[in-house]
């Protein structure tokens, strides 16, 4: 009887409030079904771009890639902003590059200005995702292993550069092209494919890895692009394996084709960067302002001055000792400008006459490639 009493108390009072409209129908909705995170905490520890983030955010970032490593269709965020959670996706992918089955694109949308639901584009299925992560794993536990003993932070970003450059070429049209399936697996890759493949190795190494998006000028041309920033042994450094690929040497008569990695841009400072990318000011990233990993002044190409004796004296012990290539890495701009004059106008008349008398050589060719915004001159010797 209680019961019964209880019911039509409940349906009278329903029925006053119904008719004085005073009735507020919030009360009868549900929760919003917000995704539960049941990743630790400390998986996130470290990541560059969560750090970036406020506490809010920080709850929205790790609810999304609780949904895309579940491989939720949709995925509810305790966010009213749709931008904002669409960019956290992304800085959820910059993060773990191993996230490579969706593509960082999605639809947000925001309901009744309380939370918004997520919905990724996959390009994989679960399953298929599953597959490719397997030949994922297994690659990269190659690559590891091959990684020689003791090696020391700056040997094993120099070993990912050298073996991503030498495994994976640059293919604008390859599928897939934006993860590092694409690189590690396919071998046919872009900018972000080599980023995203070069973040995880090191990671994988114990070095500190960043990706970072930007543009790029190339041939007077800006394009979208991607690269690295690394930790080594404290202090930071840019890496772009995109740009370490082989070049065309471009000289007096016509190019040479040559397999010769581009060192440039293997740690980096800010200063060599700056002339060519220009990266997202978005977020706040660690200053790049060493220049003592340079590899050419490592391996003794890098001058300071621009003396005669000393440039024909390298030109001619490569000469001797039958090198393809010379290379000179000039300090600054105004070296690379004496130099080049002294080289072109000069010293290359001594140094293929010298070659012609020590091989024997009738007739005698040689190639140079300026690259004024790398203050770097490099010549190609034919021998026959």
């Amino acid at each position: 009887m209680k019961s019964k009493k209880w019911i039509s108390f409940c349906c009278i009072g329903l029925i006053a409030m119904l008719l004085t409209g005073c009735i507020d129908f919030s009360i009868f909705q549900s929760e919003p079904p917000y995704i539960e995170v049941t990743v630790l905490d400390e998986i996130f520890e470290g990541k560059f771009y969560y750090g970036q983030l406020k506490e809010d955010e920080k709850l929205v970032y790790r609810e999304i890639y609780q949904g895309v490593t579940e491989h939720k269709k949709e995925i509810c965020v305790h966010s009213m902003d749709g931008d904002l959670v669409n960019g956290l996706l992304h800085q959820v992918m910059f993060d773990y590059p191993e996230i490579f089955w969706t593509d960082g694109s999605g639809t947000s949308t925001t309901y009744d200005d309380t939370y918004t639901v997520l919905e990724p584009t996959y390009v994989y299925s679960k399953e298929e995702r599953d597959k490719k992560w397997a030949e994922i794993e297994q690659t990269v536990s190659q690559i590891i292993s091959s990684v020689p003993a003791n090696s020391g932070e700056y040997d094993k970003i120099k070993f990912a550069y050298e073996y991503l450059v030498n495994t994976a070429d640059y293919v604008e049209e390859a599928s897939d092209s934006q993860n590092l399936y694409s690189a590690l697996v396919s071998k046919q890759t872009v900018c972000a494919g080599y980023a995203k493949a070069n973040q995880y190795l090191l990671e994988q190494l114990g070095i500190r890895c960043i990706y970072i998006t930007g543009t790029a000028t190339s041939q007077g041309k800006e394009e979208n692009h991607a690269w690295n920033m690394v930790q080594c042994n404290g202090n930071y450094y840019y890496v772009d394996v995109t740009w370490a690929d082989p070049l065309f040497a471009a000289g007096e008569e016509q190019p040479v084709e040559t397999t010769n990695l581009v060192y440039d841009y293997l740690c980096c400072s800010e200063s060599t960067l700056a002339a060519t990318h220009v990266k997202e000011d978005d977020f706040l990233y660690p200053e790049c302002n060493l220049d003592d990993l340079n590899y050419y002044r490592l391996n003794n190409m890098y001058y300071e001055t621009a003396s005669q004796q000393q440039l024909l004296n390298v030109m001619y012990m490569s000469i001797n000792g039958r090198q393809d290539r010379v290379m000179f890495k000039f300090a600054n701009s105004d070296v690379y400008s004496q130099a080049k004059d002294l080289i072109i106008n000069s010293l290359l008349t001594k140094a293929t006459q010298h070659l012609g008398r020590r091989y024997g050589l009738s007739e005698v060719k040689c190639y140079y490639k300026e690259e004024p915004e790398l203050n770097k001159f490099s010549i190609y010797w034919t021998y026959e």
